[in-house]
């Protein structure tokens, strides 16, 4: 009977130790949730060069916009949607860029694993989970003196197919980074 007890108690015992390391789990998953935005943030440098130095440079997302002159760099905050670039120079065509961002992949399985998704949700919102590429590289066109006026800017898309293309028009447009009609010059032109 004695021994029966003292087994019971035991089993108690061990009880309670598996749920306080349990509850230690839980507790460090919940504090180290925001894998990435705990690990790296969500800012990042992007350097932007070109072929000619001394050119104007916006960049732009919907967390904010940044202003720097060739080769330079700024310390952007990421975000899920393309980072646009525009870069200007007298005498040269205006060369725009959308860049879209990539998915830290190691961050997301990070928060998935240790903080049941809470981490990544807060990631994703924040812009932790993204990054852009570290640098951008633009090609200034110098422009024709006679026809100047009615040079077009040098838009890249980086799109894989047309619709992907248009979408970034489109964000690039709604963004301010072009003007109505720079986007229904490019619109037709990728069109056809």
């Amino acid at each position: 009977m004695c021994q029966g007890f003292s087994n019971f108690s035991m089993s108690r015992f061990m009880i309670r130790l598996n749920m306080k390391k349990i509850l230690m789990i839980f507790v460090l998953s919940f504090v180290l949730s925001s894998c990435a935005s705990t690990m790296s943030g969500n800012q990042q440098p992007v350097n932007i060069s070109s072929n000619v130095n001394g050119a104007a440079c916006t960049l732009q997302n919907e967390k904010g916009s940044w202003s720097l002159s060739t080769p330079g760099s700024a310390v952007v905050t990421n975000s899920r949607e393309n980072l646009s670039v525009k870069c200007q120079k007298a005498g040269y065509q205006t060369a725009i860029v959308s860049v879209p961002s990539k998915h830290k992949d190691s961050a997301t399985w990070g928060n998935v694993i240790l903080g049941g998704g809470i981490g990544y949700i807060w990631d994703r919102k924040s812009g932790a989970a993204f990054i852009y590429p570290s640098t951008i590289n633009l090609t200034l066109i110098k422009e024709e003196s006679s026809s100047s006026s009615s040079q077009e800017a040098d838009i890249k898309l980086t799109g894989s197919s047309t619709a992907e293309q248009l979408k970034q028009l489109n964000d690039l447009y709604k963004s301010g980074v072009l003007t109505e009609e720079e986007f229904t010059k490019a619109k037709k032109k990728l069109l056809n």
